[in-house]
């Protein structure tokens, strides 16, 4: 884990640290015949069996840059600490190696003790610090600054992150206040602490015990500052003699073979018979494990970041491991000396045609082991030039999936002659490897100079003569320089274009006249490329002529008018001109401003304007003009046209008239189906053809005077920018017809006596009323009054009255009273 466990020196129990590795012989690889030394060596402790540092997990991807390198010869890895961010890398020598995780970058560094002192064990920091400590037993930084100097007569035997073991057994430096279970430094009377694990960050940490129990202080176990110490023992029959210490727990080795959490999870066990030698906790649950037989005993990882280091199967042999799980890498040192690997270069060669110095190679570079596996690394190209001068390139990661890939360009390789390209591939644990590859350049390819387009053109058009540079076989052209093609008139030295540079792989490079802007006139005018020497440079004389803009016209289908809702889409826009077919620009403004957007015209001329995305235009008159701009080679020209938007009509189905069509009855007018739905209607009532004044709402009541005519409605619905009218079926009025009761009589029924006729209520009231009286069904007299006088000639008779009422366009009524008694 990210603490950097390490064991004391001068302990003498089980969990006792060896000695410093012997430093390894040199030449050929050394291969392991024995098991390693079965003493548990804790993480940044110097282990009999050193070897080489291996990345192993998840390796689909590039290691980082400045991962572990194979060692000098005679120098072997033999102590480890890692970190979330580096893998520190205790050597044979007493120097330490630091190696970043992060693949888009940083550098190892190689940090020497002073003249005298080596350094014996290493620890690294959560957050990319570390200590070291030395052989003299003062605990330093990175940068060679002591932090912890132990008191005389002590020294300091391990170390792990804020804290130094000292060789009385207990911890230093004295707790800062606040700090959990201060008093727990010292592990009490008869017993010494052998190990110490610790996270910075949070001021925790454990400690093995002499009695082969451990001690843990603080977050994140128990979580409170402050708080008693937690005493974890081992199982019955063994002791602990190893712990690390992870965010969520410490874990520890016994000396039986298992590995246990601090809450009593049993996380792996070792075969019968096999000894742990060293533990790394990678994460709360998962984490590592060396066994005496060399082998790796892991928990809790998944099945890519448990992929084993890409070792031959004769040399996996591992003493120590370490580690990140969120990396999805982890380090191992596997014993011995450097692996050989076998390297290939290959560079992508031309197939028909010689390598010219124009080119620029591609080389892909790859690394194996014997049995073709590939293993991830670095590789390190130089180029030596013919004249004997040394390239270095930026080094490239080569991966497992992916070969890495070098590209020389012309500046790498300008001579003509034999380059050699070495690459060095490196990383641990694979012996360093370069391959000599040899490249043979030659001079340029010869090229041809082609001519297209008019030599005469009007002014600012781009149909204009153009010049065509390429090589004879494809290679790239010779360029290194601005100015190196050029495009000239005589007698205009300002008038000079200097062509544009093609990209370092174009075999080709086009150029035109009209990039001069020249005025209109005639012109001698030249092209000149110069080359790597006289068999690829070429040139060209010749005599173009300039013409004034050409005059253009434009036409459209923009139409004159529509009505509202119905403005098209798209409407088109050609333009002709008195010499070529036009380029440039169409656009639409209506009233001066820019409606909708324009187009590029084609080959042929033609733009297309879409306005179907502007807002309508409402019911009015516009003046719309269709423009064209853009091309200086061509004069401006525009269409104006006048546009009437008429208003919008409504879809109906004819007006009706509902209701009695009679004198007095009420009519009503019945507006039919509209589309779309008016917001409202207005009504207009004829009678014979004549609008009758006043009559507006939707029912109108049949006057008298309308007796025996027509009837008609107009509807008109009403809704902004549209128009419309839907006019009923006209109807005829027939005469009104008077509602009236029986008529009675009332007076004496004597002769000379006065009678009095009750017509009762009439609807609507007769304007004339006439009054015939009858005797015996004989008239005998009419009158207009309501009142009569029996005469003599009625005695003994029975007398009626019929009431007759009539009105301007009513049916005239008559209603008969019963008769009367007999006259007397």
């Amino acid at each position: 884990m990210a603490s950097g466990l390490v064991l004391a020196l001068a302990t003498t129990t089980a969990g006792a640290a060896p000695a410093p590795a012997a430093p390894a012989s040199s030449g050929a690889t050394e291969a392991v015949a024995e098991p390693i030394d079965p003493t548990f060596v804790q993480e940044g402790m110097p282990s009999l069996n050193g070897g080489q540092v291996v990345a192993w997990g998840d390796l689909g991807g590039p290691l980082p840059s400045a991962s572990p390198r194979a060692l000098p010869d005679g120098v072997h890895a033999v102590g480890m600490s890692a970190d979330k961010h580096q893998v520190m890398v205790l050597r044979s020598d007493g120097r330490v190696d630091v190696h970043p995780y992060d693949v888009s970058g940083g550098t190892a560094r190689h940090l020497i003790p002073p003249t005298g002192t080596t350094f014996v064990a290493v620890s690294a920091d959560w957050y990319g610090t570390a200590e070291l400590l030395r052989s003299d037993g003062v605990v330093v930084n990175a940068a060679g600054e002591p932090t912890k100097t132990p008191p005389e007569g002590l020294e300091y035997t391990a170390i792990s992150g804020h804290l130094a073991l000292r060789s009385d057994g207990t911890l230093d430096p004295a707790p800062v206040p606040g700090e959990s279970c201060p008093e727990s430094r010292d592990p009490g009377t008869g017993l010494r602490y052998t190990a110490v694990t610790a996270l910075p960050r949070w001021r925790s940490w454990a400690a093995l015990r002499s009695d082969g129990a451990y001690v843990h202080c603080g977050w994140p176990l128990d979580g409170a500052e402050g708080s008693e110490p937690m005493v974890v023992k081992p199982p019955a029959g063994t002791i602990f003699v190893g712990i690390d210490m992870s965010l969520g727990e410490v874990v520890g080795a016994t000396a039986d073979g298992r590995i246990i959490s601090s809450g009593g999870r049993q996380l792996a066990t070792a075969p019968p018979g096999r000894s742990i030698v060293s533990l790394a906790t990678l994460e709360q649950g998962a984490g590592a494990a060396t066994l005496d037989d060399g082998s790796i005993l892991e928990w809790g990882l998944s099945e890519v970041d448990s992929a084993p280091p890409l070792v031959p199967a004769d040399r996996a042999v591992f003493s120590a491991v370490g580690g990140y799980t969120s990396d999805g890498q982890h380090w191992a040192i596997v014993v011995g000396d450097p692996v050989p690997v076998e390297v290939s270069v290959e560079p992508v060669l031309p197939l028909d045609r010689p390598l010219r110095v124009t080119d620029s190679v591609q080389v892909s570079v790859t690394a194996a082991l014997a049995d073709g596996m590939p293993v991830p690394g670095q590789a390190e190209p130089t180029v030596r030039a013919p004249d004997g001068g040394d390239q270095t390139l930026a080094p490239v990661s080569v991966s497992r999936s992916d070969p890495a890939e070098i590209s020389l360009s012309r500046e790498q390789h300008a001579q003509i002659g034999t380059h050699t390209l070495n690459v060095a591939f490196s990383g641990a644990p694979y012996i360093t490897t370069t391959v000599e590859t040899p490249l043979d350049f030659v001079e340029p390819s010869p090229v041809v100079l082609t001519t297209s387009g008019p030599t005469t053109w009007h002014r600012g058009t781009e149909n204009s003569l153009c010049f065509t540079l390429a090589t004879e076989d494809g290679s790239p052209l010779w360029w290194t320089r601005a100015g190196q093609a050029t495009i000239s008139v005589e007698g205009d030295p300002g008038q000079v274009y200097q062509v544009w540079q093609p990209s370092w792989e174009s075999a080709t490079v086009r150029s035109c006249m009209h990039y001069l802007a020249l005025q209109p006139g005639t012109y001698t005018a030249h092209f000149d490329y110069e080359g790597w020497s006289a068999a690829d440079s070429a040139s060209w004389t010749g005599q173009v002529v300039v013409l004034p803009p050409a005059r253009t016209q434009v036409e459209s289908d923009l139409p004159t008018g529509w009505r509202y809702g119905q403005m098209p889409d798209v409407v088109w826009a050609d333009v002709t001109s008195e010499g070529p077919v036009p380029s440039g620009y169409v656009h639409l403004q209506v009233d001066g401003s820019s409606f909708g957007s324009g187009d590029w015209l084609d080959a042929t001329g033609r733009g297309r304007l879409w306005i179907g995305d502007e807002e309508e235009l409402v019911p009015g008159s516009y003046s719309m003009v269709v423009r064209y701009s853009r091309d200086p080679g061509f004069l401006l020209s525009k269409l104006e046209r006048t546009v009437f938007v008429r208003p919008a009509v409504f879809t109906t189905k004819s007006a009706s008239i509902s209701g009695t069509p009679k004198v007095g009855q009420t009519l009503t007018a019945v507006p039919g189906t509209w589309s779309p739905t008016p917001t409202s209607y207005l009504y207009t009532w004829k009678v014979d053809g004549v609008v009758v004044l006043g009559a507006t709402s939707s029912t109108f009541t049949v006057p008298a005077s309308a007796a025996g005519k027509t009837i008609k409605v107009l509807v008109t619905g009403l809704r902004q920018y549209y128009e419309s009218l839907a006019a009923s079926a006209p109807v005829t009025v027939a005469p009104g017809t008077f509602t009236a009761p029986r008529p009675t009589i009332t007076g004496t029924k004597q002769v000379g006596s006065t009678l009095t006729v009750s017509r009762g209520t009439w609807s609507p009231q007769p304007t004339s009323v006439t009054y015939v009286w009858k005797a015996d069904g004989v008239k005998i007299a009419t009158r207009t009054s309501n009142q009569f006088v029996i005469p003599v000639s009625a005695r003994g008779k029975h007398l009626t009255v019929t009431v007759i009422g009539s009105r301007t366009g009513y049916t005239t009524k008559s209603v008969t009273s019963y008769r009367t008694v007999t006259i007397r």
